[in-house]
């Protein structure tokens, strides 16, 4: 029963303190900031923090104040439009820049750039867009016209997209990130979606499973980046025939060992619970079959468990350190785990803390979100 098993208080304790201050040993980290606070973020979120202001107050948790430092770190559009390609979000406050609560989008526009690095990154866009939304923000000074625009200078070619414009890496995860800032936003204008459905069908292994660049091995993290992507554009059925649906739901079932491995003769890790789980769920909206249902699900949610610590969040592997990214995709697993179900109402104990009977929020795992802050978005998705 994971209303029993879950350590309700260690894990708000954790997430929380993970959002107020990360440790030090997170610092070789400092570019990707934004992405940790959306993995915290995300994870209060499935604990039903944002939900209940008296808890926030339990926990120091200040979310107005994570909402404006995550808008110091836009990349607005230049008046002349000379910064077309760079706008966007950055993962973190390393080139400097300005920090005014009181700025309006327009009067941050006319701040010079602190260097000509100062740009915008797709995936931090996307952490930056499910967090404010989660935070219960608006998106009214988000540059929404112009992260689109800057979206047409990162897909490639071949279909995938870069992370940032002046050259970098291009792979599944940044198409995924694309794909989820353009259903957000509910303008695909930045993204050509024939293209990217090619690239998915290259990125194809001998197995069935999908690897992050054409001709490499099958992944759970690409698998799924692909397939929720297919999903967001509502071109899975037109992509993946029958044959292959049964392949790779044979591939993923075939990735649990106990827990769940990413690939082939690897040992097992919590975030593949989500990618491979999450996988599976997908996979069954267009089929009649309950594919994750062909999982060992009491075997799967034993091993999240046994990777829960007594300082909270979970770790990779059974006996190592817990860290923010295992804690919140083996949270997030386990959301999925309970069928989406919803808490019939809140509890709280004499603490201020919620009750450790209450069920965890449900999840929209295409987006990687929380089904209530998605509800804004559509048309629905699993």
């Amino acid at each position: 029963d994971i209303a029993e098993k879950l350590d309700l208080k260690s894990q708000l304790g954790y997430f929380s303190y993970c959002l107020r201050k990360l440790p030090s040993a997170y610092g070789k980290l400092d570019t990707n900031r934004l992405t940790l606070a959306h993995f915290a973020v995300q994870a209060l979120g499935i604990l039903g923090v944002w939900q209940n202001e008296e808890l926030q107050k339990q926990l120091q948790l200040d979310k107005n104040a994570v909402i404006e430092w995550i808008y110091a770190l836009q990349v607005l559009s230049n008046e002349d439009g000379s910064n077309e390609a760079n706008v966007g979000f950055k993962g973190g406050t390393f080139l400097g820049g300005s920090f005014d609560q009181g700025s309006s989008t327009r009067q941050l526009a006319k701040t010079p750039a602190p260097a000509s690095y100062d740009h915008g990154h797709i995936a931090m866009t996307y952490t930056a867009l499910c967090s404010l939304k989660t935070l219960g923000d608006d998106w009214s000074r988000v540059d929404k016209k112009g992260i689109l625009r800057g979206m047409r200078h990162l897909q490639r070619k071949d279909g995938s997209f870069q992370c940032v414009s002046v050259g970098s890496e291009h792979d599944m995860r940044f198409l995924y990130c694309a794909a989820c800032i353009s259903y957000m936003l509910n303008d695909w204008s930045g993204f050509d979606m024939d293209r990217a459905c090619q690239y998915v069908r290259d990125c194809r292994s001998f197995d069935g499973a999908l690897a992050l660049v054409p001709g490499q091995e099958g992944h759970g993290g690409s698998t799924f980046t692909g397939i929720a992507s297919l999903v967001l554009m509502d071109r899975l059925d037109d992509v993946l025939d029958s044959e292959w649906k049964d392949q790779l739901v044979y591939w993923c079932v075939s990735r649990q060992v106990g827990g769940m491995q990413g690939r082939p003769n690897k040992a097992e890790d919590t975030c593949y619970s989500y990618w491979i789980g999450g996988t599976l769920r997908l996979l069954q909206q267009s089929s009649d079959k309950r594919a994750d249902a062909l999982l060992d699900h009491r075997a799967l949610t034993k091993y999240v468990f046994e990777c829960q610590t007594q300082m909270g969040g979970f770790s990779k592997v059974v006996g190592a350190f817990p860290d923010v990214l295992h804690s919140f995709y083996s949270l997030a697993y386990l959301s999925l785990s309970q069928d989406n179900s919803m808490p019939q109402k809140d509890e709280t104990n004499a603490d201020g803390f919620m009750n450790e009977r209450r069920i965890l929020q449900s999840l929209k795992c295409t987006l990687g979100i929380c089904s209530d802050t998605a509800v804004s978005f559509g048309p629905d998705v699993p």
